[in-house]
């Protein structure tokens, strides 16, 4: 059982129904009864959903291990759990059927939302994480893009089924659409630029075994001191945005709290990143990398927490 848990990721599918439950009812349901407009979603439909996201994601741990088994022989002997521990049949198997799970829980709660064309939304999900463990992980930047893309959706997944049902009963959100969205884009943005950076240093790690099998990850492709360019780059846009962010907040004496959780927490741990990525050498100091981004982005999203206390 404990290789099972590590094979879909226990403690990412935490991490992603935190970020979905938090969102939903510490921003998007506040917000919306500042008009006031209810959630027309239950709290049971809603739960289904995110199960059925959670099934997502942990059908594409158990592909990308699936696929992933003759670099991690080189990367990671020590940690490998398909093929090992878990045969590559069954691996298989828990991807399609947690995918058809996935399909038959969202398909109900789409209907519930107001239309089942919006299972399409998972089924894109579904075919992203698929490809990107067949295919599109060993092309340069663009498997790092999509799986970001799909770890920062499970925010917009919340909002769209939200917002959808409440079209869908005739009910519009009018005087705090904007501060919504502001908040939608900014979490997902925020998401996808930390994910961003998590899959680029996880190809640094991993530069041995990609080699070895032919992938033109950035790393490969430029080598790991260029790779660190990249890293710079989304780094300084990042900080950009937040200081920026940070200082919107300050004129707000509403957010004091916030603003000061966002220095001392995100702003101050990123530029500490920057300090060790001009430092960072070998796999050790890249593994360190990872394991701060997966912090800031649990930082990031406890913020929700604050924030709910301010409306």
């Amino acid at each position: 059982m404990l290789h099972f848990f590590k094979l879909i990721r226990i403690q990412n599918l935490a991490i992603i129904a935190l970020t979905q439950y938090l969102f939903r009812y510490f921003i998007l349901i506040p917000i919306m009864k500042l008009e006031p407009v209810s959630p027309v979603l239950s709290h049971l439909n809603f739960a289904l959903l995110v199960i059925s996201t959670l099934f997502i994601a942990a059908a594409g741990y158990a592909i990308n291990d699936y696929f992933d088994i003759r670099t991690d022989r080189i990367n990671k002997p020590k940690k490998i759990i398909v093929g090992k521990h878990i045969s590559r049949r069954v691996a298989m198997l828990i991807h399609t059927v947690f995918n058809v799970i996935a399909f038959i829980i969202g398909t109900y709660v789409s209907y519930k939302a107001g239309s089942v064309k919006l299972v399409v939304i998972l089924i894109i999900m579904i075919t992203l994480l698929w490809m990107y463990s067949v295919k599109f992980k060993a092309y340069f930047l663009l498997g790092n893009i999509l799986v970001s893309f799909s770890s920062a959706m499970s925010i917009l997944i919340v909002w769209i089924f939200d917002m959808y049902a409440i079209h869908y009963t005739g009910e519009f959100i009018i005087m705090n659409i904007r501060t919504l969205n502001f908040f939608v884009w900014a979490y997902f943005l925020f998401a996808f630029a930390i994910s961003l950076l998590r899959e680029i240093i996880k190809d640094i790690e991993d530069i041995e075994g990609d080699k070895k099998i032919g992938c033109t990850t950035i790393p490969v492709v430029l080598g790991v001191k260029k790779t660190k360019y990249f890293l710079y780059a989304i780094l300084l846009i990042s900080l950009c945005a937040l200081i920026y962010l940070s200082y919107q907040i300050c004129c707000s004496q509403y957010f004091k709290v916030v603003f000061w959780y966002m220095d001392i927490v995100i702003i101050i741990p990123l530029i500490y990143m920057g300090y060790i990525i001009i430092k960072a050498k070998n796999k050790d100091d890249f593994s360190y990398l990872s394991s701060i981004t997966k912090f800031i982005m649990l930082a990031g999203v406890l913020s929700m927490l604050l924030i709910f206390f301010r409306f």
